[in-house]
């Protein structure tokens, strides 16, 4: 029996998502509420969201090159169609969804509320390798695990609590200058006026002979 279009377009992204390496299939809305309220829920695992490419038809990524990426605690999920894609938007808001020819990885904490960067996406450019895609998955997969995000936070912590110190202390550091300069200019009018007066005396205690006549 020949195949539909819709079942040869699976069969070449299952066969492309090298189904060996486990990668599961969303394929409906059932599968994909299921997804989302896994996405949302409480659990100790990462997920791994990935989507075709532009042509439709292919992974963005190989399943395998994914799986070899996050190691085998970590499952893959294949949304096959923009409809699906569209309805997971719907479903999660923006904060949390993954757009056709990108890869998101949702860490445990995901919700609707929280930082959609500790939840990174990468998406793949036209005319860009696959292999360059996969650089900077690997790159923000180790870099958004929680326990290395929560170091990068207390270090940016620490570091706009130095950049805030450092610009008070430029600010007081100035407002001395002012003070100073202030006073040098205070002083220097005290002196003048000091000056005017000793020579006003000095011209009262002694007299010109113009001043005599």
């Amino acid at each position: 029996m020949a195949l539909t279009i819709d079942q040869q377009r699976l069969l070449e992204s299952l066969e492309a998502c090298d189904c060996d390496c486990d990668c599961i299939v969303v394929e409906t809305m059932r599968e994909l509420r299921g997804l989302c309220a896994e996405i949302v829920g409480r659990r100790d695992r990462p997920l791994v969201g990935l989507t075709l490419g532009e042509d439709g038809t292919r992974p963005v990524l190989a399943c395998r090159d994914v799986r070899a990426l996050v190691g085998p605690g970590a499952p893959i999920y294949l949304i096959r169609s923009d409809e699906l894609l569209h309805a997971m938007r719907e479903l999660l808001g923006g904060r949390l969804a993954v757009d056709r020819g990108a890869v998101r990885i949702w860490w445990p904490g995901a919700n609707a509320g929280c930082d959609p960067g500790d939840h990174p996406a990468v998406l793949a450019l036209e005319g860009e390798p696959p292999r360059i895609t996969l650089e900077e998955l690997a790159q923000q997969f180790e870099l958004t695990r929680p326990r290395v995000r929560g170091h990068i936070r207390l270090i940016e912590d620490a570091r706009a609590f130095l950049e805030h110190e450092l610009t008070r202390a430029h600010e007081q550091s100035h407002q001395v200058h002012e003070r100073l300069r202030d006073m040098q200019i205070e002083c220097h009018g005290l002196r003048m006026r000091a000056e005017a007066a000793e020579a006003r005396l000095a011209a009262a205690e002694h007299p010109t002979d113009l001043d005599r006549s």
